[in-house]
This record gives structure tokens, sequence and C-alpha cells, in this order.
């Protein structure tokens, strides 16, 4: 199932914050962060591919505070479907049933134990150095956004007893960072994530509830859970090249740059995409073709504007360009 690029940026802006280097280790790809396309979605590969170039050699507990920069705002349907549900417990099940929709890799689920209730996150990998950094991002700002979602519906946030699938850490000052942010309820060493709350707070009515527009807002999930998933299966070569260059509008990355970026010798992609007879430029050049009628579409960008976004430095050549494709200039193709 491909995601929301949004998950992406965010862990960007989050590293950037935490002071690590993270558009020059972009740029050695060919990707300008500022020029991702926040509407686009990637592949779970290469999204794996890209965070592997911007985790390297990160420390784990780095993702304590690059998490905290996840922000409600790219959550979309999913979050009016929660503000507007009946009750806490609704808010649990339905983050849980269109946890496709969310910016996390692990997998979410409900544990109950006496007159408590937990929601639980099971990181996908805790033991190469990338998985743990990504476990300690996301468990972060799902704590964060728990607490900004209370806030949104104009509830206090309760207390929480908090554990962690992490060993308490050594030093004292990063143990003093953990219990600033989790609060003084905190266990180390769990085989999960797990946020625990009384059955009572469960139940609590969520002030903004309105039955008729979550009904609405989980028909928009429903769909655009259907959407993501309607590619599951793992690309092929020219699939991955063309997701990896459709992340960002602007000059598009290099072949070498590609190849960097997926891991493979740039020799050894170019011969690979000769066995299917195919190309990089010809790659390339069919997704500026189909990006070119997509803003065209839209009708509110000028074929100036359109040229720049399609990483041409004058009109004239994206014009000559369109004219080679489609047998018109873009003004014939508008009108």
């Amino acid at each position: 199932m491909k995601r929301s690029i949004l998950g992406l940026l965010y862990l960007i802006q989050g590293m950037r914050k935490a002071g690590v280097d993270v558009d020059s280790r972009l740029e050695g790809i060919g990707i300008h962060a500022d020029a991702l396309d926040p509407a686009a979605v990637i592949h779970p590969d290469l999204e794996k591919d890209v965070f592997r170039v911007i985790g390297d050699g990160v420390a784990a507990e780095a993702g304590l505070e690059i998490g905290q920069h996840y922000a409600l705002a790219g959550y979309g349907p999913l979050l009016m479907l929660l503000v507007t549900s009946q009750n806490i417990e609704t808010v649990l099940n339905k983050g849980i049933e269109y946890q496709g929709l969310t910016h996390l890799t692990g997998r979410l689920s409900l544990k109950h134990s006496g007159d408590n209730v937990a929601l639980c996150y099971s990181p996908e990998d805790l033991i190469s150095p990338l998985g743990k950094l990504r476990a300690q991002c996301e468990i972060s700002g799902t704590y964060k956004f728990i607490q900004d979602l209370y806030r949104m519906m104009s509830l206090s946030a309760p207390q929480i007893r908090i554990e962690l699938p992490f060993p308490e850490p050594s030093n004292q000052d990063m143990l003093q960072k953990y219990r600033f942010y989790y609060g003084a309820d905190l266990v180390f060493g769990s085989s999960s994530a797990a946020f625990w709350f009384r059955n009572d707070v469960v139940q609590l009515k969520i002030p903004s509830a309105d039955q008729i527009t979550f009904r609405v807002y989980e028909d928009k999930c429903r769909t655009e859970l259907q959407k993501l998933g309607a590619d599951i299966l793992a690309p092929g070569l020219v699939q991955r090249i063309h997701d990896y260059l459709d992340l960002q509008q602007g000059v598009m990355p290099t072949m070498a740059e590609t190849a960097q970026a997926l891991q493979i010798p740039e020799r050894t992609l170019r011969h690979q995409l000769q066995q299917l007879n195919s190309s990089y430029k010809q790659i390339r050049e069919d997704l500026i073709k189909h990006k070119a009628l997509k803003l065209m579409e839209y009708k509110e960008y000028s074929i100036e504007m359109i040229a720049e976004l399609l990483g041409y430095s004058e009109p004239a050549a994206f014009n000559h360009a369109f004219k080679r494709w489609f047998g018109q200039s873009p003004r014939q193709y508008t009108k």
C-alpha cells in the first residue's frame, strides 16, 4: 500500500530542527526537499530507500525530538473523522481501522487490562539502527498526536501511562528528556509501545461530535484507503523510477542520482532498463508529459508557471517540447 508523502515531509522537517543536515543528504540523490509535492504518494519501498539516506548515522534517541515535529494538518479526512467521533473509544478504534492513512510504519492495536485500555504501537523493526530511529520518531509523534488531538477536541489531555520498547538510557540527561516529554509515569523495556487510558476516560463524549459529518468523512477515509491500496505489489523497476521522479516538482534527479537513491549501480540500472526495452530518458519524458497535462487541467496555472514547475528554464523550451509530444502548442491545447 502506498502512503502520503507527508509523513516523509514531517520527518525531514523534524530532522532539520534536530540539527541533521538532511538537505545535503537529499540533494546527493537529486531530491530538493522544498520541491517535494505534498500531494504525492510514495511506495513504502521507495520511502525506505530515501529514509536510508537521510537517517544514516543519526542516533536512534534523536527520534524523540524529531517525532515532536509531526503535525495534525497532514491527516486530512482522518483528522475530521476523529474529531467528530462520539467518544475517545471510537477515536482509538477508527485510528486503528484507518491506520493506512497515518504516517506510521508500525502496527497499531488495542489491549485491555482491568479498568484500563492501551493504544499499542508495534514497530516494524527494532533491530537495525534505522529501524530503532524510525520507531523513536513514530512513538514520539504518536504521543504528540494524542496531545494535539485532545486540544483540537477542546478536551484536557488525561494522565497517560506510557510504555516504551527501548532500554532505559544510562545517560541521565537523556533519561530526563524522556521523562520531561512523556511524563513521570514511564516504563522502559516493554515489548511494544503502549499508551494506557482508564476505561472511564475512553467513554468520554467529545464536544465536537457530529454524526452526519462523521459519516461523510468515514466515506472519504474509506475511499482514500482503497486508492492507496490499489497497488499493493512491489513495483517493477520502471515503476520504481517513475515513483521516485514523481516525488518532486521542478528539476528532476539525474540518472546517477536516481541510481544512488535506489541503491542500484548506474551501469546496472541502464542495462536493466535496456532489457525492459525502456530508458531513463523515456521514463522521465513520459512522466513530464503526464504532469504537464495534469497541471493544465487544473486551469489555475499559466503556461509560464507550468514550465517552471516542470523544470524548464524557459517557457519556449516547454512550448517546443509540448508541440513535439502532442502536435499542438499548450495554448492551443487549452482552448
